[in-house]
This record gives structure tokens, C-alpha cells and sequence, in this order.
């Protein structure tokens, strides 16, 4: 029996597995995965701030996983495309016939010396259970060093994960303060944007309401402020140092380490995808693997920027990926894949938030307000049903 094999339960993997199974294909369906559980990576900064338990966000795989799938828990070493096999840290080799990529991302940190170790990457699960138990020794730290900087956090970035980190952390302050019997006014939170304008990424609007809703709270924006350097406790900027006793990474991801031992033609670990979304031909011809999720590079082909990776982007290239893989099973040819964003949700705290909504007329509808909290909570239970 041929083999589809699945890499990754991310959005983009354990989605391409449901709509396989769903399918039903004359082929054995396959997943691998380093960890045994999912969690949603949209609600990471919950965790980081210890508003939500871990429980909330994640599940076992082996619970929710349909029976007639092969799971295997093991770590992603190398693919060899020649032989159509992936090398596993404990299994070895296993072949497939046909092949989908959704391994994920990992933390951008290398690029900066002495980031990795001494910064607070929100990538995965581990990640934010981290953050969570280093605010919180922080904050034990200071009723006895009484030291400024324990107070202090520092966040490196200003995108989503970024922005919603922030906007968790002021709202659950007071909480902290009193949990932990710290001084509540002496907490500093600040952004570092390598950007002159912090948030440019974001639509102009949804720019304003940030900074509005952050700066309000007490968030400091610095612009122009690339870091070049992290030490214990110090961010350095060019020339100039800034201490804070709690740093976090939240400057962007790049794809999965396998990417660059296994052969790939890609950016930052994100593997150039042709517009069907199998792999750009790089040492030979692989027209059984497709390449989904943070992994990926696809291009917007108007603007030719690559699109953000984002779960409904995974979720959208999951089925396309599915709907190649099972055409190529029966002799047909693959399909385009074509992205239909239904616009930006960003959460500012457990009851606000901001949204930009793409009609089907290219037309945006801009939102704010305890009203994005329910297009989030909606958002969120479609990306679990799509999953599960």
C-alpha cells in the first residue's frame, strides 16, 4: 500500500491529515510529530502571562487522531528526496510515496549574538510555559533585591505575537502585582521596532488603535531600534544598553532547521514553493512533496511579498496540498493554490481587540472594541474544528 506521510501537527498538518482521512484514499496516512500534543500558537501569550492553563490550548494527539492513522512521536532529523525517505532521531529511515511538509517554525534568535539563551522566544508550547515561570521567579526575585530591572520587561519585535503578548501582559499586571506583592506602577513594559514607525506592518488604522490602546496601558514604543546584541539582562541597541530582567523574542520565525540539511531552495528555513505548492526543483525533480504552514514560502502574486504565516493560510494550503497529493494518487495533474484571506483579528487583552475584515469584493470593514473578542473566540473554535 502507497503511503502519503504528513510532517507536523501544527494548523497546516493535523488539518491536511482530517481532510485525508476524510478522503479516504487507497493509502496508508501518516504523521509525525516531535511532541505528542498540539497546542494553538494563536493563544501562546495567554499562557506566557499565566492567564491560561497549557490544558486549555493543547491536547494529546494520540486522543484526537483518528485510529486509522499512523502516528509516530519522533523528531524530524533530514529528508532525502532521492530515496522518498525522512530520517527520524530514533526510527531511522521511513519512506513515503507521496509527501506533505507542514513541519513549523522555530525562533529567529540565531541571526543575533547572544540572543539564544538569554531571550524569551514565543514559539511553542515550552516556550510560553517559560516565560510564564521566568515573570513569575522575576517578580519573587524583587521583594528581596528590590532591583528596578526585575520590574522591567523588554520585547524585542512589533508583529502579532508581539503586539498580543503586550496587551496580555498590561491587562494581567494588577494581578501579578497583588499575586506576587509587587509595586503594580513601577512595572515597565517596552517595545523595540527596528522600524522608524513601530507596528508598520499592520494597516495604518489598526496602527493607530494599537498604540492608542498599548500606549494608554503604559507600553513604551521605541522605533529605530534594532537590536544588535543581547547579554543577561541587556539589550543593546547599536552603541546604547537598556536592562530589563525579563526579555522577550518576538521579531518573527523562520522555518523548521531540517530545511537546510534536507536540500531545499528557501529563505530564512522557509522553502520556496511553486504556485501549486510543491517544491521549487533545487538537486532534481520532487513532484510528490508539497511544502504547507510556517514552512513555506508562498508569494503574493500581486505584490510579490510572501504572505505572514498564519493559520488560516495553513489551513487553506492544507487543503490544496491534500486535494494534490490525492489527484497525483489517481493520475491527474495538481491544482494552484490560491489565498483568500479573510482579513486581520488581533486580541489587546482577554476583552478587546481590533480586526481589519476583506470582503468578497476586496472591500475592508475595520472593527475595535470588546466586539473583536467574539470574532476571536469564533476564529479560534474554527481553527480547533478544523484540526479535530
Amino acid at each position: 500500500m502507497r503511503r502519503i506521510m504528513v510532517l507536523g501537527a501544527g494548523y497546516a498538518g493535523l488539518h491536511a491529515v482530517k481532510q485525508l482521512v476524510a478522503q479516504n484514499p487507497d493509502a496508508e496516512i501518516m504523521l509525525i510529530n516531535k511532541d505528542v500534543y498540539h497546542y494553538d500558537t494563536a493563544r501562546l501569550h495567554e499562557v506566557a502571562v499565566g492567564r491560561t492553563d497549557p490544558s486549555e490550548i493543547s491536547f494529546n494527539l494520540r486522543e484526537k487522531i483518528n485510529p486509522g492513522v499512523t502516528l509516530v512521536i519522533d523528531e524530524v532529523v533530514r529528508i532525502d528526496h532521492d530515496i522518498r525517505a525522512v530520517e527520524l532521531r530514533k526510527n531511522g529511515l521511513i519512506f513515503y510515496d507521496y509527501l506533505i511538509n507542514a513541519l513549523g517554525g522555530a525562533s529567529s534568535t540565531p541571526d543575533v549574538p547572544g540572543a539564544t539563551g538569554n531571550v524569551l522566544p514565543l514559539i511553542t508550547l515550552d516556550d510560553a510555559m517559560r516565560a510564564r515561570s521566568h515573570v513569575e521567579q522575576v517578580l519573587t526575585d524583587y521583594r528581596l533585591s528590590q532591583n528596578p530591572y526585575d520590574l522591567r520587561v523588554a520585547v524585542c519585535g512589533d508583529g502579532f505575537s508581539a503586539v498580543a503578548f503586550m496587551a496580555a501582559l498590561m491587562h494581567e499586571i494588577p494581578a501579578l502585582a497583588k499575586k506576587f506583592d509587587v509595586p503594580a506602577k513601577k512595572m515597565e513594559v517596552h517595545c523595540f521596532a527596528s522600524n522608524p514607525r513601530p507596528l508598520y506592518r499592520f494597516d495604518p488604522k489598526l496602527t493607530e488603535w494599537i498604540m492608542e490602546d498599548l500606549g494608554g496601558s503604559g507600553v513604551i514604543f521605541h522605533g529605530s531600534s534594532r537590536v544588535t546584541r543581547i547579554e543577561p539582562g541587556t539589550v543593546f541597541i547599536g552603541n546604547q544598553t537598556f536592562h530589563a530582567n525579563t526579555i522577550v523574542w518576538a521579531t518573527g520565525i523562520r522555518g523548521s532547521r531540517v530545511v537546510p540539511v534536507s536540500g531545499y531552495v528557501q529563505k530564512f528555513n522557509r522553502v520556496i514553493v511553486n504556485d501549486d505548492l510543491s517544491v521549487v526543483e533545487a538537486d532534481g525533480g520532487w513532484p510528490r512533496e508539497f511544502v504547507i504552514g510556517d514552512v513555506s514560502a508562498v508569494a503574493n502574486p500581486e505584490t510579490g511579498r510572501v504572505y505572514p504565516a498564519s493559520a488560516q493560510l495553513a489551513i487553506q494550503q492544507a487543503d490544496c496540498a491534500v486535494s494534490n497529493v490525492l489527484s497525483l494518487l489517481h493520475g491527474g495533474r495538481t491544482f494552484r493554490f490560491v489565498f483568500k484571506p479573510y482579513g486581520t483579528i488581533l486580541p489587546l487583552g482577554p476583552h478587546s481587540g481590533v480586526a481589519q475584515l476583506e470582503n468578497s469584493k476586496g472591500k475592508y470593514t475595520r472593527l475595535k472594541g470588546a466586539k473583536v473578542r467574539l470574532l476571536i473566540s469564533r476564529m479560534n473554535k474554527y481553527f480547533r474544528e478544523a484540526i479535530v
